[in-house]
C-alpha cells in the first residue's frame, strides 16, 4: 500500500520542481548573457567582482581572469571612485534601490570607454549578499542596450526568491486555508483576509481570469486534464495586479484515492516579475531575429537546433533545411585546411571561445567571407550543452582589404609586385639561400630605347608595351619565381633554389635569360602599332656573400648597365671588376654630397662662332674638380647627380654662376655682345619655382636677358605639355631664349617645334661627325638647317671637329658652330685669354 503524501511532502516536491525550474532559468540566463555585447557583472559585499561575461574582454581588452576579485572601482577614473563606492555602500544597506551610474571604463593601454552602469542589490531571502549589474558601452546602440540592462535587472529579481504561497480548498464546504505567504504575496498581513472561504479568492482574482480558472478546476476534477496548472491575475492590496502561477492536485491517500472530504491543495507563486522578464526575453528574441549578425545554436554534437533569419538569408537555406544538420554539411567550403577545422574543434570542445575568419559556401555554391565567434555553453557541472555561433559577413571588408593590399604591394599597371613587396621577397630569399647554402639569382631587366616609344606614340602605347612585357617575362619563369616591376621600364626577377653547382647554375640562369630576351623581342601589336622591343639583363648570383638586399640589387643593376654598354639585347653577369667599379661609384656618391658645400664644382666654357669665325657666345659646361681625382667630366658626373637627386641644387648653382659670368662679360666692351647657353635638366625645369628662382638671379646680377639661352632636351619638353609651354612663353616675355638641344635624336622633334616657341636648334653631334662620309647624315643636317631657316630659328651645329666639317656645314647655310675644332671646354681663365683683344683669333681654331 502506497504511503499517503502529506502536505509538507507535497510542498517539498513542489519546491524542488520550482527550484529546478529556477536553476534552468539561471542556466539559460547565463547562456544568454555570455554572448551579449554589454558587460554583466556581480560584486560581493566588498565590491569585488565575482562574475563577468565575455563582453568585459571585448570592451576593455582586459582578461576576465585578471579582472575578477578586483574592485570594479579599480577600472574607473579616480575622480569617480568615491561616488561609486558610496553607491555600492548604499545598495548593500538598502535592498529596495537601483542605481544608474555614468563613468568611463579604463581598459588596456589606458583606453577609456564611456559607459553607463546599472547596479541592483542581490537578495537571498531578505539579505543583501552582493550587487549585480550591467555595463553598457554608450558610444553606440545606447537605447537598445539600456533596454537589455533593465531586462537583466528584473531577471535577477525573479531569481532571488522562491517562497510559495499555500492553499487548501475543501471542495465540499468551500472552506479554503490561505497561508501567510499566500497573503503577503498580495500585500496583506496574516491577520488580514480572515475569511476562510473561496470568496476571498473570487473577490481578488481578475474578473477576466475567474471563469477560465474555475473551468480548468472542473476539467481537472472531472478527469479531462491530467494536471492543474494555471496562471491568473490577482489584485494586490495596493491596487495593482499580481500575476500568479497556481499548481494543485487532489489530496490522496497512499493508494492514490482522494481523501474525504475532497480537498484540492496547491501553491501560489508570484510570477509577475517572470512575466515581465518573459516579455523582455520576447523582445530580446525579436532583436536576435532582427539583428544583422547571423546566429545559430547547435547541440554538443554540432547539429543545429536554432538559427535566426540573418543566418538563413546569409546561407540561402530555409529553417527546415537547417535544423538537425551539421554546419559542415551546409556552409563549410573546404577552402581551409583540415588542420584549421581540427584546431577550431579542439578549442571549442575544451570549453574555449574560438574566433576567426573563414570562407563559407551558400546553398547556391557561391563563396563568402565571414568572421565567426563560437562560444561553448556549459552547465553547472562544466559539461558543454550547446555551441552558439555568431557570424559577420565580411566579404565587402575582405574585398576592401584586398584592394588596399594591391595598392600597397602591387604595381597598378602590370599587377606585378611592386618595389616594396619585391624587397620583402628578396630579403626572405637571402635568408633562405644562406640557410640552405643554395644559390639564387636576381635578374635586373631594363627595356632598350623605351623612351623612343613613349616619345613617338605617347605614354598610353608605352603602358601597353609594359603590360605585354610583364606577361612575356612571367611566361618564361617557373611558378616559384617572382617577377616585379620597380618602376618605369625596369623589371626584376628572383630565381630561388637554383642549386649548389655554380657552373650548372650559370647555365640554367642563362637559359632563362635567353628565353626572356627572345620573348621580349617578339613583335608586339599595340593598338594596331607593330613594335619590336629588346631588353638588357643584369644578373647577380647570391648565396651568403651579400648581407643586404640593396647590395644585391645594386650589383644586378651594375651588370645590367654593362649589358647596355655591350650593345643591348644581351645578358651580363656581375663580376669582381664590376664590384670595384661599383665601389668607386658609391664612394663618388658619398663624396658628391660634400662637393657643393666645398665649392668643388667649376664651370667650363666652349665657344660658339659664326660662319665668319667670329666668337658670338659660349656654352657653360659643369665639371667636378675632385680634390684627389682631378676634373671629373659629364660621363661620370651626370649619372651620379641624376640618381641621387642632386641635379636640382647643382643645376641652380650652374644658373647662378653662369649668369654671374654673363654679367662680367656684359661689363666689358670686348665681350659685351657674347651670349651664354646654360643646360637645364628636366627635374629642374619642372619645379614650380623655376621661373621665380631664375628671375631672382637675373635681378641680383642685372644682366641683359636677351643674351641668355636656356638649353632644353626633348625629354624635358614632354614632361607636361601645357606647363612646359607656359614656362617657355614666360621666358620669351622675359627676353630669355630657349634652345632645343640634341635636335634630331628624338622621334617627335617636328611636333615639338610646332608646339613650343623655341628660339634655337642645336644639331646633335651624332649627325655632324659623319657628314663627310655619310650621305644620310649630310641630308639630315641639310634638312634641319633648311627647316630652321624657314622657321626663323637659329641653328647651331655641335661637335664640329675639323675645318672640312665647318666649311661643309657653312655651305649648307649653317650660321653657328661649336666643337673641339674651335676649342675644348676650358675654365674661365683660359677662355678669357682666348677672348682677350691681344690674343690672335686664329689660335682658337
Amino acid at each position: 500500500m502506497k504511503k499517503q503524501i502529506t502536505s509538507d511532502e507535497l510542498q517539498a516536491q513542489l519546491n524542488l520542481k520550482l527550484l529546478e525550474r529556477l536553476r534552468t532559468s539561471e542556466r539559460r540566463y547565463r547562456e544568454l548573457v555570455s554572448n551579449l555585447k554589454q558587460i554583466v557583472f556581480q560584486l560581493d559585499r566588498d565590491g569585488r567582482m565575482t562574475f563577468l561575461n565575455l563582453a568585459w574582454e571585448n570592451i576593455t581588452g582586459t582578461s576576465i581572469d585578471r579582472a575578477v576579485h578586483l574592485p570594479l572601482s579599480h577600472f574607473l577614473p579616480e575622480a569617480d571612485r568615491a561616488e561609486f563606492d558610496a553607491i555600492v555602500h548604499q545598495l548593500l544597506i538598502s535592498s529596495g534601490q537601483i542605481f544608474s551610474f555614468e563613468s568611463e571604463l579604463i581598459g588596456e593601454n589606458d583606453i577609456r570607454t564611456p559607459v553607463e552602469m546599472t547596479l541592483t542589490p542581490q537578495l537571498e531571502i531578505s539579505d543583501v549578499t552582493g550587487i549585480v549589474g550591467t555595463i553598457i558601452d554608450v558610444t553606440e546602440h545606447k537605447d537598445m542596450l539600456c533596454e537589455l540592462s533593465l531586462n537583466r535587472e528584473r531577471l535577477f529579481f525573479a531569481l532571488q526568491g522562491a517562497n510559495d504561497g499555500y492553499w487548501d480548498w475543501n471542495l465540499e464546504t468551500d472552506e479554503v486555508y490561505y497561508s501567510p505567504r499566500w497573503k503577503s504575496m498580495l500585500g496583506y498581513r496574516d491577520d488580514e483576509l480572515l475569511e476562510n472561504d473561496l470568496t476571498v479568492w473570487e473577490q481578488l482574482v481578475h474578473p477576466d481570469d475567474r471563469g477560465t480558472t474555475l473551468k480548468q478546476v472542473r476539467q481537472y476534477l472531472d478527469g479531462h486534464i491530467d494536471k492543474f496548472e494555471v496562471e491568473f491575475r490577482m489584485q494586490h492590496k495596493a491596487g495593482h495586479w499580481v500575476n500568479i502561477l497556481s499548481r494543485a492536485s487532489l489530496a490522496c491517500d497512499d493508494n492514490s484515492r482522494p481523501l474525504s472530504p475532497k480537498r484540492l491543495v496547491g501553491t501560489h507563486v508570484d510570477v509577475t516579475e517572470r512575466k515581465q522578464i518573459e516579455q523582455k526575453l520576447l523582445k530580446q528574441n525579436l532583436a536576435l531575429e532582427a539583428t544583422a549578425n547571423a546566429i545559430f545554436i547547435t547541440d554538443p554534437d554540432g547539429e543545429i537546433e536554432w538559427a535566426n533569419q540573418a543566418f538563413l538569408k546569409m546561407s540561402g537555406y530555409n529553417m527546415e533545411e537547417v535544423l538537425g544538420n551539421n554546419p559542415k554539411q551546409l556552409i563549410y567550403s573546404g577552402k581551409q585546411e583540415n588542420d584549421f577545422y581540427e584546431n577550431m574543434w579542439q578549442s571549442i570542445s575544451s570549453g574555449q571561445v574560438w574566433q576567426g575568419d573563414l570562407i563559407n559556401r551558400k546553398k547556391d555554391g557561391s563563396l563568402f567571407d565571414v568572421f565567426m565567434t563560437i562560444t561553448p555553453v556549459l552547465d553547472a557541472q562544466g559539461q558543454i550543452t550547446n555551441y552558439i555561433a555568431v557570424k559577420d559577413d565580411i566579404t565587402h571588408r575582405k574585398q576592401i582589404e584586398k584592394e588596399v593590399e594591391e595598392l600597397a604591394f602591387y604595381d597598378p599597371l602590370t599587377r606585378l609586385p611592386n618595389r616594396r613587396l619585391f624587397m620583402s621577397h628578396l630579403k626572405q630569399a637571402i635568408l633562405h639561400s644562406r640557410r640552405q647554402l643554395t644559390y639564387s639569382a636576381l635578374l635586373f631587366i631594363d627595356l632598350d630605347h623605351f623612351k623612343n616609344l613613349n616619345d613617338s606614340y605617347g605614354h598610353d602605347i608605352g603602358d601597353l608595351l609594359l603590360i605585354d612585357v610583364a606577361s612575356r617575362i612571367t611566361s618564361c619563369l617557373r611558378e616559384v619565381d617572382l617577377v616585379a616591376r620597380l618602376g618605369g621600364d625596369e623589371f626584376v626577377v628572383i630565381l630561388e633554389n637554383m642549386g649548389r653547382d655554380s657552373a650548372e647554375i650559370n647555365s640554367s640562369v642563362l637559359t632563362i635569360c635567353e628565353k626572356i630576351l627572345v620573348s621580349v623581342s617578339a613583335e608586339s601589336n599595340l593598338k594596331n602599332i607593330s613594335y619590336s622591343s629588346t631588353c638588357s639583363i643584369g644578373v647577380c648570383l647570391f648565396r651568403d656573400e651579400y648581407p643586404r638586399a640593396e647590395d644585391i640589387l645594386k650589383r644586378a643593376d651594375t651588370a645590367m648597365y654593362e649589358a647596355k654598354k655591350s650593345g643591348r639585347n644581351s645578358v651580363h653577369f656581375f663580376n669582381p671588376e664590376m664590384q670595384q667599379e661599383l665601389k668607386s661609384r658609391l664612394q663618388l656618391e658619398r663624396e658628391l654630397a660634400y662637393a657643393l658645400t666645398q665649392n668643388q664644382f667649376r664651370l667650363f666654357y666652349q665657344l660658339i662662332v659664326d660662319h665668319e669665325r667670329n666668337v658670338v657666345g659660349a656654352e657653360a659646361l659643369l665639371r667636378w674638380h675632385h680634390p684627389d681625382k682631378g676634373i671629373i667630366g659629364p660621363d661620370q658626373l651626370f649619372p651620379l647627380i641624376e640618381l641621387n637627386g642632386m641635379i636640382v641644387p647643382i643645376g641652380e648653382w650652374v644658373i647662378n654662376e653662369g649668369i654671374h659670368q654673363l654679367q662680367r662679360w656684359q661689363q666689358e666692351s670686348s665681350t659685351r655682345s657674347l651670349t651664354l647657353s646654360v643646360n637645364i635638366s628636366a627635374l629642374q625645369f619642372k619645379k614650380p619655382d623655376f621661373i621665380s628662382n631664375l628671375a631672382s638671379s637675373i635681378d641680383r646680377y642685372g644682366i641683359d636677358c636677351n643674351q641668355l639661352y636656356l638649353e632644353l632636351t626633348e625629354s624635358t619638353l614632354i614632361i607636361n605639355f601645357s606647363s612646359t609651354n607656359e614656362k617657355i612663353e614666360k621666358l620669351n616675355r622675359m627676353g630669355i631664349k630657349t634652345s632645343l638641344d640634341d635636335f634630331g635624336t628624338g622621334y617627335s622633334s617636328l611636333s615639338y617645334l610646332k608646339r613650343f616657341n623655341v628660339s634655337q636648334l642645336k644639331i646633335d653631334r651624332s649627325f655632324v661627325q659623319d657628314i663627310l662620309v655619310d650621305e644620310g647624315d649630310l641630308t639630315m643636317v641639310r634638312t634641319i638647317i633648311e627647316m630652321g631657316r624657314n622657321l626663323g630659328l637659329e641653328v647651331v651645329a655641335e661637335g664640329v671637329s675639323n675645318e672640312q666639317q665647318f666649311e661643309l656645314l657653312k655651305s649648307c647655310g649653317c650660321k653657328r658652330f661649336q666643337g673641339y675644332w674651335i676649342n675644348r671646354p676650358l675654365p674661365i681663365e683660359d677662355i678669357d685669354s682666348l677672348l682677350s683683344p691681344l690674343s690672335p683669333k686664329s689660335s682658337a681654331f
